[in-house]
């Protein structure tokens, strides 16, 4: 797991009740001078998370940490 994916992965678990849009994780899960530089940063490893079943995309788009079941 990436650097990336790992941040992205604990914003998520931190809020595991909440489904969040790519752009809400990309800003708040970073420093935001970090996200100033690149506001596109989270696209990748949610990409990446949804691939390795880790994370859910709902039917609205937003992400959310998948718990077990």
């Amino acid at each position: 797991m990436t650097e990336a994916e790992s941040i992205v992965l604990e914003f998520l678990k931190a809020n595991p009740a909440c489904a969040f849009a790519r752009k809400e994780i990309a800003r708040k899960a970073i420093r935001r001078s970090d996200y100033e530089k690149n506001p596109h940063w989270a696209d990748a490893p949610l990409h990446a998370l949804v691939h390795k079943k880790l994370v859910e995309l709902n039917e609205e788009g937003h992400y959310q940490f998948k718990a077990d079941d």
